[in-house]
């Protein structure tokens, strides 16, 4: 599955009543294996397929019900029954995404991404996070990846705010304040 579509808020709203009642009946880690499940279900031809007005609801629930043959709690059967009855199935690929938003928040966790000039060794990577973690009084959790165009240091996107430690971002701070300066 692809992060590339865009959160409806019929898509929230479905998330959080799932979220909710999975909270309340204390199944929030079944539902979120389920919604892990999900995720890895809906590939490309699979979502397709799905959200494709030429398939019935009928088979649209029959084909879901049949990928999760190992069994799902019954809080994320409902969930698919009511997208069926609802001819909501569209949104399916979008819940896993609301559901661990939801935990995450639940839970305290805030999720990342830092970005370095070189790979970044676990070490360092776990550093950063409990770092973070002390400043932010959340659990931080990073994915690290490389951008050769940083030069050097590292930047970090957390809760949409992006801290540039770079060389890159120091050089263009310092051409920014040169070219403001009269001469």
């Amino acid at each position: 599955m692809s992060n590339t579509f865009q959160l409806t808020p019929a898509a929230s709203r479905y998330g959080k009543a799932l979220f909710g009642a999975a909270k309340s009946q204390s199944a929030l880690d079944a539902v979120q294996s389920d919604m892990s499940l999900l995720k890895e279900v809906l590939t490309g031809e699979v979502a397709q397929a799905l959200t494709d007005p030429r398939w019935s609801t009928a088979a649209k629930l029959e084909t879901t019900t049949k990928a999760f043959s190992s069994g799902i709690h019954a809080l994320t059967a409902d969930l698919f029954k009511v997208l069926a009855q609802r001819e909501r199935f569209e949104l399916l690929p979008q819940l896993p995404h609301v559901f661990s938003t939801l935990l995450d928040e639940h839970n305290g966790v805030l999720r990342g991404q830092l970005e370095a000039a070189y790979e970044v060794s676990a070490e360092t990577l776990t550093a950063v996070e409990a770092s973070l973690s002390q400043k932010t009084a959340k659990k931080v959790v990073l994915t690290a990846s490389v951008n050769p165009d940083l030069l050097g240091g590292v930047c970090v996107t957390l809760a949409g705010i992006r801290y540039d430690g770079s060389a890159m971002g120091q050089l263009n701070r310092l051409r920014s304040r040169l070219e403001t300066v009269e001469l």
